[in-house]
C-alpha cells in the first residue's frame, strides 16, 4: 500500500501518512522485502501492533513493514514443560491466552500488553515483576541483509525497557521455555493482571501506553504527579487523569501536540524534581 496513514495502525491514532507499507506473508516473503529494500537503497522500520510508536505529523518517506500476518507457534514437549517456537508478529496476549490454555505458564503476569512479541522482546516488556526474557531462550533476527541469525537470551543485552535489537532488525521468532502450572491458577494470575490494568489505565482512550522509563527504580509517574502535571493538555493530548505516565488521545490530538505535550513533561519534571525522564514511547520523524 502506498502513502499510507500511520494514524490508522497505531494505538495513539496521530501520524502522516509514510511511502509504502508492506504485509509480508510469512518468514520468506519478508526477508525478500528485506533484500528488495536494500537493493533499492530505501529506508524502512519494522512495525508490530503499533502500540509504542507516535509518527510524526509529516509522516516518513520510507517503507514500513508490518509483521502482523506471520502468526505461527510451534509447541514441543520437554521435561517439565514445552519449548514453543512463536513468530515474533504474534500478538503477545493471544500468545499468553493459547499458553493459559495449554496449561503452560511463565509469561501469564504480561498478559493484556497490547503489542506483539517481536515489539516485546525488542524492550524487554516487563509488569508485575515478571520480564518476557524471563522465559526466554532465543531468538531469530532479521536484518537489513535479508538473512536471519539465532541469538541466545545470554547475547540479546537485555535490561531494563532494552534489549541489543536495532531498528533495522526484526525478531523473526522466538523460542520459549515454559512449564506447566494449574490452568485455573494461571487465569487467576490472568484476570488479577487484567484487573489491574484496567483499574490503572487509561484504556477508554487511544494512548501508547507508558511515555517514560522509570528512574532510579521508581515510576516515572510519580515524578509527574510531584510536578503537578496530572491532566495538564495541549490541543487533544493529554496527561491522563487515571495515570500520569499514559499521554492520551482526548480527541483528535495531532502527534505535534504529542511531542510538545512530551517536551512539556520532561521540562517541567525537571525544573521541579530534578528528575530527567527518558522516553519509552518510539518517535518516528522527529529530528532522528
Amino acid at each position: 500500500m502506498n502513502d499510507v496513514l500511520m494514524k490508522r495502525y497505531t494505538s495513539m491514532k496521530v501520524g502522516g501518512p509514510v511511502k509504502y507499507l508492506v504485509y509480508p506473508h510469512d518468514e520468506e516473503d519478508l526477508l525478500k522485502t528485506l533484500r528488495l529494500l536494500r537493493d533499492k537503497g530505501m529506508a524502512y522500520r519494522f512495525l508490530g501492533n503499533g502500540t509504542n510508536v507516535v509518527v510524526h505529523d509529516g509522516g516518513l518517506n520510507e517503507a514500513v513493514i508490518r509483521t502482523t500476518r506471520i502468526k505461527r507457534a510451534r509447541y514441543a514437549k520437554t521435561g517439565e514443560g514445552m519449548s514453543v517456537e512463536v513468530s515474533g508478529g504474534t500478538s503477545l496476549k493471544a500468545f499468553i491466552r493459547d499458553a493459559a490454555a495449554r496449561g503452560l505458564s511463565g509469561l501469564e503476569r504480561l498478559f493484556w500488553i497490547p503489542g506483539t512479541v517481536a515489539g516485546g522482546i525488542k524492550m524487554n516488556a516487563g509488569s508485575f515483576g515478571s520480564w518476557i526474557s524471563d522465559p526466554l531462550e532465543s531468538v531469530r533476527l532479521a536484518g537489513s541483509d535479508g538473512e536471519t541469525a539465532s541469538i541466545t537470551k545470554d547475547d540479546m543485552g537485555f535490561g531494563y525497557r532494552t534489549s541489543r535489537v536495532r531498528p533495522s532488525e526484526c525478531v523473526v521468532a522466538a523460542r520459549f521455555r515454559l512449564h506447566y502450572r494449574n490452568k485455573d491458577e494461571i487465569m487467576r494470575d490472568m484476570d488479577y493482571v487484567y484487573g489491574e490494568r484496567k483499574v490503572r489505565h487509561p484504556m477508554e482512550y487511544p494512548s501508547a501506553g507508558s511515555v517514560f522509563k522509570g528512574v532510579g527504580g521508581k515510576p516515572a509517574w510519580k515524578f509527574i504527579e510531584k510536578a503537578g502535571l496530572k491532566g495538564v493538555k495541549i490541543g487533544g493530548a493529554m496527561v491522563s487523569e487515571k495515570h500520569a505516565n499514559f499521554i492520551v488521545n482526548s480527541g483528535a490530538a495531532t502527534a505535534e501536540e504529542v511531542k510538545l505535550l512530551i517536551d512539556k513533561i520532561k521540562r517541567e519534571v525537571f525544573e521541579k524534581t530534578g528528575v530527567s525522564l527518558k522516553e519509552e514511547v518510539e518517535l518516528w520523524g522527529f529530528n532522528e
